[in-house]
């Protein structure tokens, strides 16, 4: 797995690279623009170059842009519903021009319309975006979560049902976050359990379309719906996990974020322990 972590762009996404690179990161996940308002300035045609400069000359592998919090794709009242579907095209378009291939987005909340509903309106959503978007290569990728109250995604059967309604699969794919399928229910905490849970993973998403791991020990319990993020080896999944998962040549390709507590400054030291981990052969 290409190792790294979610990185600040304080003073412009082009300090993004630096940040990560003095975290240790091998690969980075940012925000283009401030996640909870919806409209940001466009991105300068220098921040773009300097950007995408030095990824390059930092060695760096591009990897994923995270969509603005604010973003419901499933929402039930029609402002918010405009105002995602809205800012999600400028997300897109701004993960683009950084050359990134990702944007990481929450499936969203149904807030009461039934899961059903709230499934056909995200893809409705996700297929708005596509339309209206600049971009025809860029792919989004429909984040698990932990499936508290009526957030969607909390199964990987409706992470699939989203992406089966859109008329543009191929552009959507699925970024797995540990904490939150830990959370919903999925443990990988044993040899077994993690792969039975990777072959459901393969049987109903199918492991090509995954393309993004979220690194995230969890601080609530194997089911709880809690999302709550602790370092790695310090919360209830534990070390043994994260080993399984580092060690697995199918993912030996693909982004591993953290988003652990701490931010840059708690980065470097929970990467050190994930590389410990990966190099750990006990079985």
């Amino acid at each position: 797995m290409i190792l790294g972590a979610h990185v600040s762009i304080a003073g412009g996404v082009s300090n993004a690279p630096q940040n990560a690179v003095s975290c240790t990161c091998e690969t980075f996940q940012i925000f283009t623009k401030n996640q909870l308002q919806w409209q940001a300035p466009p991105l300068s045609r220098e921040d773009v170059r300097a950007f995408r400069q030095r990824v390059q000359e930092m060695h760096l592998v591009a990897g994923t842009v995270h969509a603005a919090y604010l973003v419901n794709l499933a929402a039930r009242e029609p402002e918010l519903l405009h105002k995602s579907r809205l800012c999600m095209v400028d997300d897109l378009d701004r993960t683009h021009r950084l050359a990134v291939p990702y944007l990481v987005v929450h499936p969203g909340a149904h807030r009461g319309q039934g899961t059903a509903r709230g499934i056909e309106v995200a893809a409705a959503s996700l297929d708005y975006v596509f339309r209206h978007s600049r971009t025809h290569d860029t792919m989004i990728l429909l984040e698990a979560t932990s499936g508290a109250g009526s957030v969607l995604g909390g199964t990987f059967e409706e992470l699939a049902a989203i992406r089966d309604l859109c008329r543009f699969p191929a552009r959507v794919g699925f970024c797995v976050d540990t904490c939150h399928v830990f959370a919903a229910g999925y443990d990988i905490r044993s040899r077994i359990m993690y792969e039975d849970t990777i072959l459901t993973l393969d049987r109903v998403l199918g492991l090509a379309n995954v393309r993004a791991f979220h690194l995230n020990d969890s601080r609530g319990a194997l089911g709880s719906k809690t999302d709550r993020h602790a370092d790695i080896g310090q919360g209830e999944i534990g070390p043994g996990a994260f080993r399984l998962l580092l060690r697995d040549a199918r993912f030996a390709r693909i982004p591993g974020i953290l988003e652990t507590p701490g931010g840059d400054g708690a980065y470097a030291r929970n990467l050190a322990f994930l590389r410990s981990l990966a190099a750990d052969t006990r079985s």
